[in-house]
């Protein structure tokens, strides 16, 4: 019985070292993209995009417009302390937001601006760990879409 014990005792040492050493190595944790591991299913990545004006045929950028992102549930808060989470669109309309997310964080990606109803959209972490590119048409506010 002790033989038994000391046995299943060191097969799960081992099974715990294999499985750190493939979490730690990029390739086989990383799903593609710009992301890049910190610690265990954490990555710093970033979104990406185009905010317009939907009322128009012309899809007019929306300058200045903020885009944020909230973490709505996190296991690892910690992780987000210090970080910014804001930018805003500069006057073609585009921006990037650099993130830090944990793969079972719940995020939500927020754009609003001055004169149009916001926008906002939920993601689990994963669904960012490679990053994500948006193209966001504004409804003006007491408007309707074309």
């Amino acid at each position: 019985m002790k033989k038994l014990i000391i046995l299943l005792a060191w097969l799960g040492l081992l099974v715990m070292a294999c499985g750190d050493n493939a979490a730690a190595d990029p390739a086989l944790s990383q799903s593609g993209g710009t992301a890049t591991p910190t610690r265990e299913g954490t990555w710093t990545t970033a979104i990406d995009g185009f905010v317009y004006d939907f009322s128009t045929s012309t899809d007019a950028p929306v300058s200045g417009a903020a885009v944020y992102y909230e973490v709505v549930l996190s296991y690892f808060p910690e992780i987000q302390e210090g970080y910014e989470h804001e930018t805003t669109t500069d006057a073609r309309g585009e921006f990037t937001l650099p993130m830090i997310v944990h793969d079972t964080d719940n995020i939500r990606v927020v754009v609003e601006a001055p004169g149009f109803e916001p926008f906002e959209e939920n993601f689990v972490g994963m669904d960012l760990v490679a990053g994500r590119s948006f193209i966001i048409g504004l409804v003006p506010q007491n408007g309707t879409a074309p």
